[in-house]
């Protein structure tokens, strides 16, 4: 492109030239002495050189130098009266006929080259100035383009997990970079999120190791003591005995104990359940069966509602904990002589399992902290307030929920959920 631009300059340049020799031949036409006498004067004046050829004659120089005249096309065409010129290696000459002959002026290309030298160091001049100034400019606006970025950058770098709550001031342009603002911004909403979790999470682990811990001393300090009021006891069968089941009976609920901070610690940490399909009414009549010789002072009964046969998708083991952690937990709080209902209830995809008493039912704050590990009510401080927990734990590792209430005519339920096995209406091959 540039290499065309410099061609059609040099051409340009030729052409003034070609024009301005062509007006001083004209001149030659206006009197002042022979024609060759102006030709020469004409030449001296331009520091150049005319030709003369005359008609069967050689070319004359007006310097007296020998050089080859001019090409017969040109000679030819001068005589008829066209335009006329031809080349040497360092001039352009213009013919013109004239009466006796013809004349030609030359003219130095040096001319010409110096024009388009010049031109091209102009032309790099002009390009390495406009040059200069697009950088500058270009450099201006990518600052104040950056400066929003910038403005970013020194905002994130005073972030810390400490400060995650502060936010990125989010720029009125709708550009990338308030994309890039309110991204950042979405990221440290889920990073604040995530550590407040974690922070809530590690809260829980201590507040459990430290009610476990108390939970576990009790026992623990009691056993000790019984054994060591055994071993200063007098020979007497009937004290050591009673000494001795009472320690029995401390070490027996410090096994519950870690046995249920460990069934919650397996819970909590994905332990892989073992589902198989159950026959829900008599998997339910055998489990009566079991638990009612253990409690003998309450009616146990067994219901199921629903399809004649309804089969659900559980581990046996955790379904069976459950349950006996409900029923368990009734039979502490029931009257004797009273009813404690277990019944399995048929719903779209699921099986809900339900414990009803007729106890004296939760209280406010027992309906609102029930499922809370180690939660235990003040007329019943006996247990561990594991039992609930446990059985919210088991609900949720089978995709189902737990909830807990009152009767209307007095008492308390829990029920839970679990998935109901997909061919309900047929036993599994």
């Amino acid at each position: 492109m540039y290499g065309l631009v410099l061609l059609q300059a040099r051409d340009y340049a030729e052409n003034q030239l070609r024009q301005t020799l062509r007006q001083e031949l004209t001149r030659l036409d206006w009197p002042g002495g022979p024609l060759d006498h102006r030709l020469r004067a004409t030449a001296q004046a331009r520091d150049a050189w005319g030709v003369w050829v005359a008609p069967g004659q050689a070319a004359q120089f007006t310097d007296g130098l020998r050089r080859p005249g001019p090409p017969p096309p040109a000679l030819e065409r001068a005589r008829q009266g066209l335009p006329a010129e031809y080349r040497t290696p360092h001039a352009l000459v213009v013919l013109r006929a004239v009466p006796g002959g013809v004349v030609g002026l030359s003219a130095s290309l040096d001319s010409v080259s110096d024009f388009v030298l010049r031109l091209c160091r102009l032309n790099l001049l002009i390009a390495a100035v406009l040059v200069t100034v697009a950088c500058g400019v270009g450099v201006g606006l990518i600052r104040l383009g950056l400066r929003p970025l910038r403005h970013i950058t020194a905002q994130a770098r005073e972030l810390s997990a400490s400060r995650l709550h502060q936010r990125l001031a989010v720029p009125d342009s709708q550009d990338d970079v308030r994309a890039l603002a309110q991204s950042l911004n979405g990221m440290l909403d889920r990073l604040d999120q995530s550590f407040g979790d974690l922070r809530a999470e590690e809260a829980r682990t201590r507040a459990f190791a430290a009610d476990a811990s108390h939970e576990l001393r009790t026992p623990l300090t009691a056993l000790g003591g019984y054994l060591e009021v055994l071993a200063r006891a007098p020979e007497d069968r009937q004290v050591q005995w009673e000494l001795l089941l009472a320690a029995r009976r401390e070490a027996d609920r410090a096994g519950r104990l870690v046995e249920d901070l460990l069934t919650l610690t397996r819970l909590d940490s994905g332990e892989t359940l073992r589902p198989e399909p159950l026959e829900v009414r008599g998997w339910l009549d055998q489990l009566a069966a079991r638990v009612q010789p253990i409690m003998p002072e309450h009616h146990l009964r067994a219901e199921v509602q629903g399809l004649t046969q309804l089969w659900v998708q559980a581990d046996p083991l955790r379904l069976e904990q459950a349950l006996w952690n409900l029923l368990r937990n009734a039979a502490r709080h029931a009257p004797h002589g009273s009813a404690i209902v277990v019944q399995a209830v048929q719903g779209l995809d699921t099986v809900t399992f339900e414990v009803q008493d007729e106890g004296p039912g939760f209280t406010p704050e027992g309906l609102r902290r029930g499922f809370e590990r180690f939660y235990r009510a003040q007329r019943d401080p006996s247990g561990a307030g594991l039992g609930l927990a446990i059985v919210q734990s088991i609900a949720r590792a089978h995709g189902g929920a737990a909830r807990l209430g009152n009767r209307p005519g007095g008492g308390a339920w829990v029920r839970f959920t679990a998935p109901a096995w997909p061919r309900a209406s047929q036993a599994p091959a």
